[in-house]
């Protein structure tokens, strides 16, 4: 009986520990962590993978959703209004709004390019953000999303970590890039192209922030599969209609109007002229 209940509650205690928080309650902790010695190495390796990502033709609307309160990757990217929303109402950041990321307030394909910075893992429902994502972009739009790689180093280390440290940053859904990659295409989110980067992060062994180390180099010209993050640009599909039956309508044909000489009026004063 002692032998059940201790087995019960080493279950809850990693259940507990296992869970990933609203955003809201955990976007200032990770706050603190993304500005930390390793978050602030991984972000500059995400800036120069974003620039392969991002597409030059600037379009009308982009939309911000990141883990963080605040705007961690900035620039507008050529787009012309370019806008973000926070999950937390406490510490909202530069954001221009605060909702959660799973019921936006905007109306349906309304945005042109959607940024998700680490919005899904540390999501409590990251299938509901996305399928918010694919609803307010405009057809054809782009989907950008930034998503930590559970098969790096540091998803393998977030689990014996977490049982001991009590860090939002370790509290996150382990995503696979097949899994990601299956729910997009749920949502007629078509992948385009996907990076990796960050393949000597945390270890500490990445060189300058400036300039990629040879491990960086190399792990992004083979594509190894073991970066601390991946990103992937997607484009939204609509499905169009085939009409199987003839309209049922038809074409109306106008009468054609016979040539009608046009005569000038003439003033009467001139007319007696003449006469």
């Amino acid at each position: 009986m002692k032998l059940r209940q201790w087995l019960q509650a080493a279950s809850n205690y990693l259940d507990l520990r296992s869970a990933v928080s609203p955003l809201a309650d955990s976007q200032q902790s990770l706050d603190s962590w993304f500005h930390s010695a390793h978050g602030q190495f991984l972000l500059q390796r995400e800036r120069q993978a974003l620039e392969q990502l991002i597409p030059q033709p600037g379009a009308h609307r982009m939309l911000y959703l990141g883990a963080s309160s605040c705007r961690l990757l900035p620039g507008d990217y050529n787009h012309l209004h370019s806008f973000c929303f926070s999950a937390s109402s406490t510490s909202p950041g530069s954001a221009s709004a605060v909702a959660d990321f799973d019921a936006l307030p905007l109306p349906s394909e309304t945005v042109d390019t959607v940024l998700l910075h680490h919005a899904l893992e540390f999501s409590e429902y990251p299938h509901e953000v996305l399928s918010e994502v694919s609803r307010v972009l405009t057809p054809c739009g782009q989907a950008i999303i930034v998503v930590l790689n559970p098969n790096s180093l540091f998803g393998l280390g977030k689990w014996p970590a977490r049982l001991f440290l009590n860090q939002a940053a370790l509290r996150h859904h382990s995503l696979r890039y097949r899994r990601l990659l299956d729910w997009m295409r749920l949502l007629n989110l078509q992948p385009e192209k996907a990076v990796s980067g960050c393949y000597s992060w945390p270890l500490g062994f990445g060189g300058s922030e400036d300039k990629p180390s040879l491990i960086e180099r190399a792990g992004q010209k083979i594509r190894l599969p073991w970066g601390a993050f991946y990103i992937v640009r997607a484009r939204k599909y609509t499905v169009r209609m085939t009409p199987l039956q003839p309209p049922l309508w038809r074409s109306i044909s106008a009468p054609l109007v016979p040539n009608i000489e046009k005569t000038a009026l003439r003033n009467p004063q001139c007319q007696e002229k003449d006469d």
